[in-house]
């Protein structure tokens, strides 16, 4: 009955052409399928294991690869072009596109009924082939982290599908070659491997005057406001989030890359090669301060320390450099000479305080004990004055030998006495205990000079007469004179 019967399908009359009942319901219900969703037959493949398929397709990330799936039937090609217009039409109107959205109210009524995981499929294949773009968050979604996001329903409602602007193919040549003036090695031809090519080389450099930076930040090194400038121009560039921004942008920003890339090359030699001498030079210029008045008193040795200087505090010292181990033996061989000469001064100076010391200790039969405090400051003062870098310092240990010399001195006195007292028999009188060393008495003759000058022979006569009425005071005392 149920073939020879009249037959309705969606409000129409239809002439079976089925002569068993099972063939005549199947051609009557595909009558309705097919009429009311008409576009069910763009998916000429449906395929068997959806959620490997999108996976493979994202982290591919292959766009020759997905262009040529595209031509098989298992790409649905039809039903890609209806995806890929209706994105566009979405974004010509400036109307947002939620993916949930997409997948419940666009292809799974009719006249579609497509499965989600085909649509999905689709938009994994555009997303690759970079023609739309997913943001979630105010964030584009990367392909790799696409799967996760697309394949959770609850995420599906945050995420916006846009269409993604191309970059015109005269500008992606230009940053082509842009890329290969700047890093010396040419990128891909394709928009996102070349977006990827320079970000990632933009990176290098970032990473490079990142490590420069600490050291340039001391003052002590070259470079600063260099490594500043470059760090703020790859900063601005790495945030870019999409291609077509990204290569506006790197176009843009011709004249600041090209001067980052001069300054890097500089920088790169300069950390890399030219540091040690740098540091060299630095140290050497540092340890010539200890002693600059006398070295700038030297023509060479005063103009070697300017060209130092010179080049420490030149914004661009990268050229100079070459000069540093010649200047640094101009100036050390002077210096080095004049250390050698106030040293060896200064020893004989302190050498004959510690003779003088000697004699008068055995003079005054003196023990261990008071050898050791007389003799011991003025030796580690010789010592410490071998060891000294700095002028000025061996001039001040110079004094200080002198007042440990005339401390010794008064030492030395102080004993004679004491042992001139215990010598003495007990009923003798203060006349008998005569110390073994007479004590010393310092004249000092400057001090006797009135007048800023000497300008007479009255005034030398004046000046003779009171050194000669000092002198003999002092012997009259019983005492040594030391004219100092």
């Amino acid at each position: 009955m149920l073939p020879a019967g009249d037959c309705y399908a969606a409000g129409n009359a239809l002439k079976l052409k089925a002569s068993t009942p099972l063939a005549a319901l199947d051609e009557a219900l595909g009558y309705v399928v097919q009429n009311t969703f008409n576009k069910m037959s763009y998916l000429k493949h449906l395929c068997q294991e959806p959620s490997k398929e999108i996976q493979a397709i994202l982290r591919s990330n292959d766009i020759g690869q997905q262009t040529l799936a595209l031509a098989t039937e298992e790409g649905n090609r039809q039903a890609m072009d209806d995806v890929r217009n209706y994105v566009a039409l979405m974004s010509a109107n400036n109307r947002q596109l939620v993916l949930h959205d997409m997948l419940e109210k666009r292809y799974s009524l009719r006249p579609y009924g497509w499965p989600d995981d085909e649509v999905l499929i689709l938009v994994a294949r555009l997303i690759v082939l970079g023609e739309i773009s997913l943001m979630m968050d105010g964030a584009i979604v990367p392909p790799d982290k696409a799967y996760e996001a697309i394949t959770t329903p609850a995420k599906r409602r945050k995420i916006a599908v846009i269409k993604r602007k191309t970059t015109d193919p005269a500008a992606l040549q230009h940053a082509r070659g842009l890329g290969k003036e700047l890093f010396h090695e040419m990128g891909s031809d394709s928009e996102d491997a070349l977006f990827t090519f320079l970000q990632n080389k933009l990176k290098d450099w970032q990473m490079a005057f990142n490590g420069y930076k600490p050291l340039a930040d001391t003052g002590n090194y070259p470079g600063k406001d260099e490594i500043d400038y470059a760090l703020a121009a790859i900063k601005k560039l790495i945030g870019c989030d999409t291609s077509y921004k990204f290569i506006e942008q790197f176009n843009s920003s011709k004249g600041d890359l090209q001067d980052v890339a001069d300054n890097y090359n500089d920088l790169e030699h300069f950390y890399v090669h030219q540091r040690t001498a740098w540091e060299r030079l630095r140290k050497a210029y540092e340890r010539f301060q200890l002693n600059r008045l006398e070295l700038e008193r030297h023509p060479e040795a005063g103009s070697a320390l300017k060209r130092m200087n010179d080049i420490l505090t030149a914004p661009d010292p990268y050229k100079l450099i070459k000069e540093a181990e010649s200047l640094i033996n101009t100036v050390n061989s002077v210096n080095a000479r004049l250390l050698s000469e106030a040293r060896s001064h200064a020893a004989q100076r302190i050498d004959s305080h510690l003779a003088t010391i000697a004699t008068d200790i055995a003079a005054a039969k003196g023990d261990g004990s008071l050898r050791t405090a007389c003799l011991k400051p003025l030796e580690t003062l010789r010592s410490r004055m071998q060891a000294e870098d700095s002028l000025a310092h061996i001039t001040q240990i110079e004094t200080e030998a002198r007042k440990e010399f005339d401390a010794a001195a008064v030492r030395i006195e102080n004993f004679a006495v004491k042992a001139a007292e215990a010598a003495a028999p007990s009923n003798a009188g203060p006349l008998v205990s005569i110390p073994a060393l007479k004590k010393k008495y310092l004249v000092e003759p400057s001090r006797l000079v009135q007048l800023p000058y000497l300008e007479t022979k009255a005034d030398v006569d004046e000046f003779l007469k009171r050194l000669r009425a000092e002198l003999e005071q002092a012997i009259d005392r019983n005492e040594r004179i030391e004219i100092r």
